[in-house]
Protein backbone atom coordinates (compact mmCIF):
# COMPACT_ATOMS: atom_id res chain seq x y z
CA UNK A 1 0.00 0.00 0.00
CA UNK A 2 1.57 3.60 -0.97
CA UNK A 3 2.07 6.15 1.53
CA UNK A 4 -0.46 8.23 -0.36
CA UNK A 5 -3.53 5.51 1.07
CA UNK A 6 -2.04 5.54 4.38
CA UNK A 7 -1.23 9.32 5.18
CA UNK A 8 -4.17 11.53 3.55
CA UNK A 9 -7.28 9.23 5.12
CA UNK A 10 -5.08 10.72 8.35
CA UNK A 11 -5.09 14.17 7.05
CA UNK A 12 -8.66 14.78 5.46
CA UNK A 13 -10.71 13.06 7.29
CA UNK A 14 -14.11 11.07 6.16
CA UNK A 15 -16.55 14.26 5.43
CA UNK A 16 -19.68 11.50 6.13
CA UNK A 17 -21.49 12.23 2.43
CA UNK A 18 -24.81 10.27 2.37
CA UNK A 19 -25.13 9.91 -1.29
CA UNK A 20 -28.91 9.45 -2.12
CA UNK A 21 -31.39 10.13 -4.77
CA UNK A 22 -31.54 13.69 -2.35
CA UNK A 23 -27.85 14.61 -3.33
CA UNK A 24 -27.45 18.03 -3.59
CA UNK A 25 -25.11 20.27 -5.96
CA UNK A 26 -23.03 20.77 -3.01
CA UNK A 27 -23.00 16.85 -1.80
CA UNK A 28 -21.39 16.82 -5.58
CA UNK A 29 -18.74 19.39 -5.05
CA UNK A 30 -17.27 18.41 -2.15
CA UNK A 31 -17.40 14.81 -3.22
CA UNK A 32 -15.38 15.59 -6.26
CA UNK A 33 -13.06 18.08 -4.23
CA UNK A 34 -12.51 15.02 -1.79
CA UNK A 35 -11.84 12.82 -4.62
CA UNK A 36 -9.51 15.42 -5.99
CA UNK A 37 -7.99 15.50 -2.66
CA UNK A 38 -7.39 11.68 -2.21
CA UNK A 39 -5.29 11.64 -5.87
CA UNK A 40 -3.14 14.72 -5.74
CA UNK A 41 0.60 14.19 -5.24
CA UNK A 42 1.71 18.37 -5.53
CA UNK A 43 0.84 22.03 -5.49
CA UNK A 44 -0.48 21.81 -9.19
CA UNK A 45 -3.05 18.73 -7.84
CA UNK A 46 -3.85 20.85 -4.72
CA UNK A 47 -4.89 23.74 -6.68
CA UNK A 48 -7.57 22.44 -8.71
CA UNK A 49 -9.07 20.76 -5.44
CA UNK A 50 -8.83 24.12 -3.72
CA UNK A 51 -10.36 25.59 -6.69
CA UNK A 52 -13.77 22.97 -7.01
CA UNK A 53 -14.85 24.48 -3.47
CA UNK A 54 -14.14 28.33 -4.88
CA UNK A 55 -17.79 30.07 -3.18
CA UNK A 56 -18.24 27.14 -0.89
CA UNK A 57 -18.02 28.36 3.03
CA UNK A 58 -19.18 24.72 4.29
CA UNK A 59 -16.32 23.18 7.20
CA UNK A 60 -16.29 20.51 4.51
CA UNK A 61 -15.21 23.18 2.52
CA UNK A 62 -12.38 24.38 4.49
CA UNK A 63 -11.70 21.45 5.31
CA UNK A 64 -10.66 20.60 1.58
CA UNK A 65 -8.72 23.76 1.47
CA UNK A 66 -6.46 23.18 4.42
CA UNK A 67 -5.74 19.83 3.02
CA UNK A 68 -4.85 21.13 -0.19
CA UNK A 69 -2.46 23.57 1.49
CA UNK A 70 -0.53 20.51 3.57
CA UNK A 71 -0.24 19.02 -0.43
CA UNK A 72 1.03 22.12 -1.76
CA UNK A 73 3.78 22.35 0.90
CA UNK A 74 4.91 18.57 0.19
CA UNK A 75 3.83 17.19 3.42
CA UNK A 76 4.06 13.42 3.66
CA UNK A 77 2.96 11.19 6.16
CA UNK A 78 6.87 10.34 6.45
CA UNK A 79 6.77 13.80 7.63
CA UNK A 80 4.15 14.01 9.89
CA UNK A 81 5.51 11.08 11.46
CA UNK A 82 8.61 12.05 11.85
CA UNK A 83 7.82 15.53 13.69
CA UNK A 84 5.40 14.21 15.94
CA UNK A 85 7.85 11.39 16.74
CA UNK A 86 10.39 13.91 18.09
CA UNK A 87 7.72 14.98 20.57
CA UNK A 88 7.88 11.62 22.14
CA UNK A 89 11.93 10.85 21.60
CA UNK A 90 12.46 13.53 24.56
CA UNK A 91 15.80 15.20 24.84
CA UNK A 92 18.13 12.01 23.69
CA UNK A 93 19.57 14.59 20.50
CA UNK A 94 20.38 16.82 22.76
CA UNK A 95 17.82 19.56 21.43
CA UNK A 96 14.52 20.99 22.72
CA UNK A 97 12.10 17.93 21.30
CA UNK A 98 9.71 20.64 20.84
CA UNK A 99 11.58 22.51 18.80
CA UNK A 100 12.71 19.84 16.79
CA UNK A 101 9.27 18.82 15.92
CA UNK A 102 8.46 22.59 15.00
CA UNK A 103 11.40 21.87 12.47
CA UNK A 104 9.19 19.72 10.08
CA UNK A 105 6.37 21.43 10.25
CA UNK A 106 7.80 24.64 8.42
CA UNK A 107 6.25 25.92 4.90
CA UNK A 108 9.37 26.60 3.02
CA UNK A 109 7.75 27.26 -0.01
CA UNK A 110 6.98 30.32 -1.14
CA UNK A 111 2.91 29.94 -2.18
CA UNK A 112 0.63 33.09 -1.70
CA UNK A 113 -2.49 30.67 -1.70
CA UNK A 114 -0.90 28.44 0.89
CA UNK A 115 0.65 30.22 3.60
CA UNK A 116 0.98 28.85 6.71
CA UNK A 117 -2.06 32.15 8.13
CA UNK A 118 -4.17 31.32 5.36
CA UNK A 119 -3.86 27.48 6.32
CA UNK A 120 -4.59 28.16 10.05
CA UNK A 121 -7.75 30.11 9.07
CA UNK A 122 -8.78 27.40 6.60
CA UNK A 123 -7.98 24.59 8.57
CA UNK A 124 -10.27 26.36 12.02
CA UNK A 125 -13.18 26.76 9.71
CA UNK A 126 -13.25 23.26 9.34
CA UNK A 127 -13.75 22.72 12.78
CA UNK A 128 -11.29 19.68 12.88
CA UNK A 129 -9.29 19.81 16.08
CA UNK A 130 -6.51 17.55 14.76
CA UNK A 131 -5.98 19.95 11.68
CA UNK A 132 -6.19 22.98 13.96
CA UNK A 133 -3.76 21.98 15.88
CA UNK A 134 -1.17 20.93 13.26
CA UNK A 135 -1.86 24.32 11.58
CA UNK A 136 -1.51 26.17 14.58
CA UNK A 137 2.47 24.60 15.14
CA UNK A 138 3.24 25.11 11.51
CA UNK A 139 1.90 29.27 12.10
CA UNK A 140 4.39 29.32 14.73
CA UNK A 141 7.18 27.29 13.19
CA UNK A 142 6.78 29.27 9.72
CA UNK A 143 6.81 32.88 11.43
CA UNK A 144 9.97 31.84 13.45
CA UNK A 145 11.91 30.58 10.11
CA UNK A 146 10.51 33.84 8.32
CA UNK A 147 11.08 36.26 10.19
CA UNK A 148 14.96 35.13 11.08
CA UNK A 149 15.38 35.50 7.17
CA UNK A 150 17.72 33.41 4.89
CA UNK A 151 16.97 30.48 3.29
CA UNK A 152 14.61 28.58 5.21
CA UNK A 153 15.86 24.80 5.41
CA UNK A 154 13.52 22.72 3.96
CA UNK A 155 12.24 19.26 5.93
CA UNK A 156 11.91 17.71 2.26
CA UNK A 157 15.67 17.95 1.61
CA UNK A 158 17.60 14.76 2.28
CA UNK A 159 20.38 16.41 3.93
CA UNK A 160 17.70 18.79 5.92
CA UNK A 161 19.20 19.28 9.39
CA UNK A 162 16.38 20.05 11.93
CA UNK A 163 19.80 22.53 14.41
CA UNK A 164 18.92 24.65 11.26
CA UNK A 165 16.27 25.54 12.77
CA UNK A 166 17.38 25.28 16.30
CA UNK A 167 19.24 28.18 15.05
CA UNK A 168 16.57 30.41 14.09
CA UNK A 169 15.11 29.72 17.18
CA UNK A 170 18.22 30.72 19.66
CA UNK A 171 17.98 33.83 16.95
CA UNK A 172 14.87 35.24 17.70
CA UNK A 173 14.98 34.61 21.44
CA UNK A 174 18.45 36.24 21.64
CA UNK A 175 17.83 39.27 19.62
CA UNK A 176 13.60 39.53 18.55
CA UNK A 177 11.82 42.66 18.92
CA UNK A 178 8.89 42.91 21.27
CA UNK A 179 6.50 42.79 18.55
CA UNK A 180 8.25 39.62 17.19
CA UNK A 181 7.58 38.27 20.85
CA UNK A 182 3.79 39.42 20.83
CA UNK A 183 3.38 37.81 17.44
CA UNK A 184 5.16 34.36 18.85
CA UNK A 185 2.32 35.01 21.94
CA UNK A 186 -0.38 35.54 20.16
CA UNK A 187 0.66 32.32 18.10
CA UNK A 188 1.51 30.23 21.47
CA UNK A 189 -2.23 31.07 22.99
CA UNK A 190 -4.20 29.94 19.61
CA UNK A 191 -1.55 26.80 20.07
CA UNK A 192 -2.28 26.11 24.06
CA UNK A 193 -6.08 26.67 23.02
CA UNK A 194 -5.20 23.74 20.34
CA UNK A 195 -3.35 21.45 22.57
CA UNK A 196 -3.47 21.60 26.08
CA UNK A 197 -7.62 20.99 26.91
CA UNK A 198 -8.52 18.59 29.53
CA UNK A 199 -7.82 15.61 28.58
CA UNK A 200 -6.00 15.96 25.62
CA UNK A 201 -3.72 13.58 24.52
CA UNK A 202 -1.04 16.51 24.55
CA UNK A 203 -1.71 18.01 28.47
CA UNK A 204 1.24 16.02 29.94
CA UNK A 205 3.22 16.27 26.60
CA UNK A 206 6.75 18.31 26.17
CA UNK A 207 3.96 20.64 23.77
CA UNK A 208 2.14 21.63 26.90
CA UNK A 209 4.59 22.07 29.24
CA UNK A 210 6.05 24.40 27.13
CA UNK A 211 3.09 26.07 26.56
CA UNK A 212 1.74 25.83 29.75
CA UNK A 213 4.56 27.14 31.28
CA UNK A 214 5.06 30.37 29.41
CA UNK A 215 1.34 31.40 29.58
CA UNK A 216 1.81 31.38 33.25
CA UNK A 217 4.51 33.32 33.13
CA UNK A 218 3.06 36.12 31.11
CA UNK A 219 -0.19 36.13 31.85
CA UNK A 220 -2.39 37.99 29.10
CA UNK A 221 1.08 39.79 28.39
CA UNK A 222 1.70 38.18 24.45
CA UNK A 223 5.28 39.65 24.41
CA UNK A 224 6.16 38.12 28.00
CA UNK A 225 4.25 34.81 26.81
CA UNK A 226 6.29 35.17 23.44
CA UNK A 227 9.54 35.54 24.83
CA UNK A 228 9.24 32.72 27.53
CA UNK A 229 8.60 30.19 24.94
CA UNK A 230 11.26 31.58 22.75
CA UNK A 231 13.59 30.92 26.03
CA UNK A 232 12.07 27.11 26.65
CA UNK A 233 12.75 26.28 23.07
CA UNK A 234 16.23 27.63 23.20
CA UNK A 235 18.67 25.57 22.48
Amino acid sequence: MSMNRIWKPLLVLPLLLILTACETEEDRQISGAQDCIDAAKDEADADRCFAMVNGNNSEKAYLIRCSASYIAQGFTGNRFADAFQKLKDGDSTGQDPMATAMAYLVFAKNLPKHTAETTLENCKKSGVRSLVRLATMSSLSTYIAQTVGGPIPDPMDPNFDPSQYQAAIDTLANAGTEEQQKTVGGIAIQAHEAYCNEGSSFESNEICQHLNSALATGGGDRAAIGQQLLALLKN
